[in-house]
């Protein structure tokens, strides 16, 4: 597996990254593109930190949000959503003292085309903070058609993305 099977261009690898980081969209190239970009205080603390980490590793946090992740081997992931099958590369994965990264591409077969990164963050006063940052175009046509829906329903899914990410109380 290559990331050449990626279903959005080549020069665009890592721009979730880069909107993470504070680059613009138009700065990227991404004008036409959809941005997400959401995030949530998850708690407090170190162990807030690894709970939350451990959760997206674990794909919890997706499990929260109604996806199943099936491990495909090579990376590779399928996330099941109601009848969709939706396949991703998995670009980055990082879990550092004070934050946790995963970062994954669209593969052929995606309702959508584009990028997400999934960020966790530990600030030096121990608010930890989730974020989710994407940008996308709809790739199957019935999600062009019903696009406001489709959009909907992409913003639903981030939000319990980043709830999912909160350790349980």
């Amino acid at each position: 597996m290559s990331t050449s099977e990626l279903t959005y261009p080549p020069q665009f690898q890592g721009h979730s990254v880069k909107l993470l980081q504070g680059e613009t969209a138009d700065n990227l190239g991404l004008a036409g593109w959809k941005i997400t970009d959401s995030s949530l205080v998850l708690g407090h603390g170190r162990d807030c930190f690894d709970q939350a980490s451990e959760r997206l590793f674990s794909w919890q946090a997706h499990e929260h949000a109604g996806v199943s992740v099936r491990d495909l081997g090579e990376n590779r992931v399928e996330l099941v959503i109601g009848p969709t099958r939706s396949r991703c590369f998995i670009l980055q994965r990082v879990h550092g003292e004070d934050e946790a990264l995963m970062v994954y591409g669209t593969l052929p077969g995606h309702v959508e085309r584009g990028e997400e990164a999934f960020h966790i963050q530990m600030a030096p006063d121990g608010t930890v903070t989730g974020r989710c940052v994407a940008f996308s175009r709809h790739a199957w046509i019935w999600a062009r058609i019903g696009a406001p829906a489709a959009r909907l329903v992409q913003l639903y899914i981030t939000r319990r993305y980043l709830k999912g990410m909160a350790p349980a109380i």
